[in-house]
């Protein structure tokens, strides 16, 4: 199905109530037309809107006639006259007259561009009746005839006065064609200096260099004597001076201006967009007038820097004489400036970016660190089975554990938990990591152990960080397990399908560098399965906020244990529990896991022994 002509012109074309008649003519020029054209054709005119309103008046205006008038005076002096005179003129907003011609200068921004001149015919005489009826009987032509002819000769006065009003209209017209033909290219230099001026923006690399090109550009564009940037420092409630363009180092830093108290900047911030200072050395807002003045600057333009209605800062202009300036140059101003603020914001953005990325980096490595520093692989002994489980809730976690191999079929078992997450607890998880190991190799006791690490972490933490420890031996042979526990959640024992707890019986480390600390100890038998864990295994929660808690913990060990004689499978099977339980929910706390699984034949019965 085609459309019609008629229905294609209308799709292709603006909508109707988009385009008037006065967006391409001013109503003081269609009036000159009109009056002009009733004058030549001697008629009355009007013209209307596309809806038939009135645009212009009826009867010629005041000005059409005055101009009329002193035209007519000026052509009967010259019809009268039996030589050019050397000056004529007609009204001063109208041509003017060199000798016989008339003279229409076209001038934009007070620049004569050219000239419209006009030479009128010669205006035929007045005959009055008598003689017009003798010329007729002498020449025999008849009277009618010639009276006719006399009477368009005589009208030819009024079309030659016309028709000089028509210069002036012309004139008019052609200056006002190329008003704007200059105000277009203006417009284009503006937009190819803004888009200049994005591109440089765009380019830079680091923030000062996009500050230092906004100022050096915003003074070649605005031909202005300076240009200084200043961004806001909401904290120190300060606008900043980051980069300045021909302005002297006294006075860029001549002293702090204040945000809340800048009257001038403040409004510039505001709706308004900017705020001009005719003379800075009057202006009662400006704060360092005498530095003004030795800066040779009068007036400034200030305007705000927003990006996604944020405030950024303000961009300012100064020039060396007392300047107005017009509404296009405002705009231009604020058009950079709002290509600037986007810009800073980039550039901050991107080097927050850089720096989150180099952290980042930081992080990976830290953490790659920090897995070396847990054991590889679990220890391999024929009477007992290992296996450790570790689930940071970030790339850095609080939780370690650790195998130690000891003298004579001994192994150190370690879990703790440092308070805190991420980098802060890393290190002070390595910290004491590296105090256990140093220790242990050098002191028997356990509890003596946990004296000297905790006395360590009182001094190098805060009040508020501390560390909950679990450092056990497991005899292999004697399948003694002796402990000391600092704060820690209890291990569990899971012995004939009942779990079993080894009680905490100290505080935790990093509180009291006097605390004193007990050791304990504990026989094993065989199939026994023994647990440490961390917190973050019984503080899983999910979607209801509800914990997986101890009681879940404690039946989710028994079930998994059944029938297993693989610690690596309890490990597994209890991870599996916890993360069915929470879902998809976000974790919160480190899970790490040591599960022991005891394969052979009992020693000797190991009593608890205390300090």
């Amino acid at each position: 199905m085609t459309q019609s002509a008629d229905t294609a012109n209308a799709a292709s074309s603006p909508p109707q109530d988009s385009l008037h008649l006065t967006d391409f003519l001013d109503l003081p020029t269609l009036q000159e037309i009109q009056d002009a054209f009733a004058s030549i054709a001697n008629v009355k005119a009007r013209i209307t809107d596309a809806d038939g309103r009135l645009l212009t008046q009826p009867t010629p205006t005041k000005d059409f006639l005055s101009r009329k008038l002193a035209i007519e005076q000026s052509e009967a002096k010259l019809d009268g006259s039996t030589e050019p005179s050397a000056a004529g003129t007609a009204p001063s907003d109208g041509p003017s007259r060199e000798g016989r011609e008339y003279v229409a200068p076209i001038v934009v921004n007070n620049f004569r561009l050219g000239t419209i001149r006009m030479t009128p015919g010669s205006a035929a005489a007045h005959l009055d009746e008598t003689r017009l009826h003798a010329l007729a009987e002498k020449l025999g032509i008849d009277a009618k005839t010639l009276k006719a002819t006399a009477s368009q000769l005589t009208r030819s006065r009024e079309t030659r006065v016309a028709a000089i009003q028509f210069l002036y209209i012309l004139a008019n017209a052609v200056a006002r064609l190329c008003y704007q033909e200059y105000q277009l290219r203006q417009r284009v230099n503006e937009l190819s200096a803004l888009n200049t001026v994005t591109m440089m923006l765009a380019d830079a690399r680091d923030l000062q260099t996009v500050l230092d090109r906004t100022v050096r550009v915003v003074v070649d564009i605005m031909d202005c004597k300076a240009a200084s940037l200043r961004l806001i420092d909401a904290e120190k409630d300060e606008l900043v001076i980051k980069a300045a363009h021909n302005l002297s180092a006294s006075y860029v830093n001549k002293g702090r201006i204040s945000l809340s108290r800048s009257g001038i900047d403040h409004v510039a911030l505001g709706p308004k967009g900017y705020e001009y200072v005719r003379r800075m050395t009057e202006d009662p807002r400006v704060q360092y007038k005498r530095e003004s003045a030795r800066e040779g600057v009068v007036s400034m333009l200030s305007v705000g820097m927003r990006y996604k209605g944020e405030a950024v800062g303000v961009l300012r202009v100064y020039t060396e004489k007392e300047q107005i300036f017009p509404p296009l140059k405002i705009d231009l101003l604020k058009s950079i400036a709002a290509q600037a603020a986007a810009a800073i914001e980039n550039t901050r953005l991107n080097v927050e970016a850089l720096e989150a990325e180099r952290l980042e980096k930081q992080i990976a490595m830290a953490a790659d660190v920090q897995l070396r520093m847990m054991p590889h692989d679990p220890p391999k002994l024929p009477q007992v089975d290992f296996a450790a489980v570790y689930v940071p809730c970030y790339e850095l976690g609080g939780d370690f554990y650790d195998f130690i191999d000891l003298p004579l079929s001994n192994t150190g078992l370690v879990v703790a938990d440092v308070s805190g997450k991420g980098v802060a607890a890393s290190l002070i998880m390595a910290a004491v990591r590296s105090a256990l190991r140093a220790q242990v190799d050098n002191v028997f006791y356990l509890y003596e152990v946990l004296r000297r690490v905790n006395r360590m972490v009182c001094r190098d933490t805060r009040p508020a960080e501390f560390v909950t420890l679990f450092y056990g031996v497991l005899d292999a042979v004697n399948l003694r397990l002796t402990y000391c526990n600092a704060g820690h959640p209890p291990p569990m024992i899971l012995r004939d399908g009942k779990v079993l707890e080894l009680a905490s019986l100290n505080m935790v480390l990093g509180l009291n560098p006097d605390e004193e600390f007990v050791q304990a100890s504990f026989e094993l038998h065989p199939d026994d399965i023994v647990l440490l864990y961390t917190d973050g295994l019984t503080d899983a929660m999910n979607f209801q906020d509800q914990t997986f808690g101890k009681v879940r913990l404690k039946e989710a060990f028994q079930r998994v244990s059944v029938g297993v004689d693989s610690a690596e499978t309890v490990s597994q099977a209890l991870l599996w529990e916890v993360r069915k339980f929470a879902g998809i929910a976000k974790r919160t706390d480190d899970i790490t896991m040591i599960v022991v699984k005891v394969r052979s034949l009992p020693g000797p019965l190991a009593k608890p022994e205390r300090k």
